[in-house]
């Protein structure tokens, strides 16, 4: 069979979801501005996702077996490859390349903050739908008058106006402005209708919220994945995001980016995409533990991560697919967050291959631990405690 017992894999999406509601909740709860709004979109998606993966996906797959085609199919076969083994190498580079990315991002300074974190000047403007400019071409005005890296957005204004938006670095909106104008003196339509100037006071408190809320939130990580599993797994999984985390902002940083609201946006995404697969692998180690299957802890781990190597090449790679087309096609109002999304689902597979597996091995010295005592979640224990 290629699907597993229905109680296994109840129990494997409750524990893979449950570790990144507790993230999405306390963002909701403790998160400020921009946070709190992520957190209420993940937690939304969360249940949606949830409620897909237990009522639809099964209706789906009980339609196929009706009509003869539930066996399902295998991706690829199970490769008998020493993951383990080249652990220490890919922890070696990873760490070697999270420590250059974000050397480059303090040596950068505030030159690596965005207008969101530094403050900036946003203008909005009005035109006619006859005097709309190819963003190129103001780009290319902003340009010109040495303001790099604006944000440029059209919005709608009703009627047979539009409006547009640019955000600029603080104290530029004037510059910016006077550009815009000597570059269109022709357009007598265009003209600014509001100037919007935000602190980086603001900016800061945004960003301390969001640090203790995830410093919070690894924490219940912490404590429920050592319940559901063992200290050792529940370690694994808070380092394994931390180098997520640190490795796609050096990724970033290399890249010439910079740190705004989306790019915050788009690591809360990577530490929820993070700590699923991670829970996912973690799952089938304790599955194949509990089986008291032959073979070192090596082994097993290595084991564990072949016979889901299938379905982590199925996730990413189709998050991969979207967070590509939205790079490639989605404009320079969101291409920062789509590159962080590209760089962090593969950092987020690679950990979970390599990283996250690797140090639950080393913390156990190469034995196999002594697992919590499980409750397991089943469709029926559940059905019962709720009679």
């Amino acid at each position: 069979m290629c699907i597993r017992d229905s109680s296994k894999a109840f129990g494997t999406i409750i524990d893979a979801n449950l570790t990144t509601l507790i993230v999405s909740v306390i963002l909701m709860t403790m998160g400020t501005g921009p946070v709190k709004g992520f957190g209420v979109t993940l937690t939304v998606g969360i249940c949606g996702s949830m409620f897909t993966a237990l009522v639809v996906t099964r209706m789906v797959f009980d339609l196929f077996r009706n009509f003869g085609t539930g066996q399902g199919f295998r991706l690829l076969e199970q490769p008998k490859f020493n993951f383990m083994g080249l652990a220490k190498y890919a922890f070696v580079i990873s760490w070697v390349l999270v420590a250059i990315g974000i050397t480059t991002g303090f040596s950068r300074g505030s030159d690596a903050m965005g207008v969101d974190f530094k403050g900036g000047d946003q203008i909005t403007f009005e035109f006619t739908e006859t005097q709309k400019k190819e963003v190129a071409q103001l780009r290319a005005a902003l340009d010109q008058a040495g303001i790099e890296d604006a944000m440029i957005q059209y919005q709608a204004g009703g009627g047979s106006r539009e409006r547009l938006q640019v955000t600029v670095g603080f104290g530029s909106g004037e510059t910016a402005e006077g550009a815009l104008a000597k570059a269109f003196a022709g357009d007598d339509g265009f003209k600014k209708v509001s100037q919007l100037r935000t602190g980086p006071s603001i900016s800061n408190e945004i960003l301390q919220g969001a640090t203790k809320s995830l410093l919070f939130a690894l924490f219940a990580i912490l404590v429920y994945v050592t319940f559901r599993y063992e200290f050792s797994f529940a370690l694994g999984a808070i380092l394994a995001i931390c180098h997520d985390v640190l490795m796609t902002l050096g990724i970033f940083f290399l890249w010439g980016g910079e740190l705004s609201a989306p790019v915050m946006a788009a690591v809360l995404t990577i530490i929820g995409f993070s700590i699923n697969d991670t829970i996912v692998i973690f799952d089938r180690i304790r599955e194949d533990l509990k089986l008291n299957l032959p073979g070192t802890f090596t082994e097993i781990m290595n084991g564990a991560i072949s016979k889901t190597l299938s379905r982590t090449i199925i996730t990413s790679g189709t998050t991969l697919l979207a967070t590509g087309s939205l790079f490639l096609f989605g404009g320079g109002a969101i291409n920062a967050f789509a590159f962080v999304l590209l760089a962090g689902v593969v950092t987020g597979t690679f950990s979970s291959i390599f990283i996250a597996g690797s140090l639950v091995l080393w913390k156990n010295k190469g034995e196999k631990p002594k697992l919590a005592d499980e409750t397991v979640i089943t469709q029926h224990s559940i059905s019962t405690s709720e009679a």
